[in-house]
């Protein structure tokens, strides 16, 4: 490894560590009164792993980091989030990996996710590709996460991302929901489907369903709280 990524490596460490995680963390308690449940699932996957959310909030990809700590997430990122002046360098500290625009870097990008899922790393990515604000609802997955989890033989972790009602003094101070992050169950690739597209098919389709699952519920239980 080279003297400057060391460096670098350190620093990251650092302000990770000291300063992003006591703030992030401030953050979302303060203005979601954010909660986690089901983190013993991120435990239960040691090694390489890909986590994946719903993306309802410019402030969540925060929230994904928290899940995983005291380990690293990774967090893959539009190529022109990293260019923006002071923000691109604090998402580049913060383990952004921007996703190439040019079609001759694709295959590097790939294979530095590979590399990072083989040291037992873990990578967060949003499957729909675009954040609606506070919406409950899923959009179609594209495969890329499940692609990358198939070609590593690596699990899926996903969580949800649900929005509650306001309570306590948030009534008063706050006009926006509170939120609260769901972890499930790891999700493994099937490796009795031979076919590779299929097996890729199969782990989207069952992590859509388990995640399309919970905001459901979790809407029926908001709509039988307004009745009341």
């Amino acid at each position: 490894m080279k003297l400057k990524d060391t460096i670098f490596n350190f620093v990251a460490n650092v302000f990770y560590y000291s300063v992003a995680v006591p703030v992030v963390f401030a953050m979302d308690k303060l203005f979601f009164d954010y909660k986690i449940m089901g983190k013993e699932n991120i435990k239960k996957v040691p090694g390489g792993k890909i986590t994946i959310s719903n993306h309802i909030h410019y402030l969540d990809c925060t929230m994904n980091g928290l899940v995983n700590l005291p380990d690293y997430s990774y967090f893959i990122t539009l190529e022109s989030n990293c260019n923006i002046p002071i923000i691109g360098a604090l998402v580049k500290l913060l383990r952004g990996i921007p996703i190439p625009t040019k079609i001759e870097e694709k295959k590097k990008f790939y294979e530095n996710i590979s590399k990072l899922l083989k040291n037992g790393e873990t990578v967060h990515i949003y499957p729909e590709g675009v954040m609606r604000l506070y919406d409950q609802n899923l959009l179609e997955f594209k495969k890329g996460a499940f692609a990358m989890a198939v070609e590593n033989n690596v699990p899926i972790i996903p969580s949800v991302i649900i929005t509650r009602e306001r309570d306590g003094i948030y009534k008063y101070i706050k006009s926006k929901p509170l939120i609260t992050q769901v972890v499930l169950e790891p999700i493994y690739p099937n490796l009795n489907i031979e076919n590779k597209l299929e097996r890729i098919e199969k782990l989207k389709e069952e992590s859509y369903y388990r995640m399309y699952e919970v905001l459901e519920r979790a809407k029926e239980t908001s709509e039988q709280t307004e009745t009341i």
